[in-house]
C-alpha cells in the first residue's frame, strides 16, 4: 500500500554512469564491509563515507545497458548519434 507520495519536485532521478576514484570505493566498500552495511549503488558508498556526492546534469540517452531487452534502444541511440555526427 502507499503511505505516501512525495512531492516529485524535491526528486531527483540519478543515471550511471555514476563516477569516483577508485580509493574513494575501496575505502567505502571496506567500510560496508566490516559495519555490514546495506548500499544500493556507488553513490550509496560514498555516502557511508561522509564524502559530498555532486550532481550533474546528464542525457537520457546515457542509458545503462542491463538487459539483451536494452540492445536495441542502444544500438538506435548510437545509429542517430553517427548519422547526427556524419551531417556535420
Amino acid at each position: 500500500f502507499v503511505l505516501r507520495t512525495p512531492q516529485r519536485s524535491r526528486l531527483w532521478e540519478i543515471q550511471t554512469p555514476q563516477v569516483a576514484t577508485p580509493a574513494l570505493l575501496q575505502r567505502g566498500f571496506e567500510r560496508v564491509a566490516a559495519e555490514g552495511l546495506e548500499v544500493t549503488d556507488d553513490v550509496s558508498v560514498v555516502e557511508v563515507l561522509g564524502e559530498p556526492v555532486k550532481l550533474t546534469v546528464g542525457e537520457y540517452t546515457n542509458l545503462k545497458v542491463t538487459t539483451p531487452d536494452d540492445l536495441p534502444l542502444a544500438e538506435q541511440i548510437l545509429r542517430e548519434a553517427r548519422a547526427g555526427a556524419k551531417a556535420r
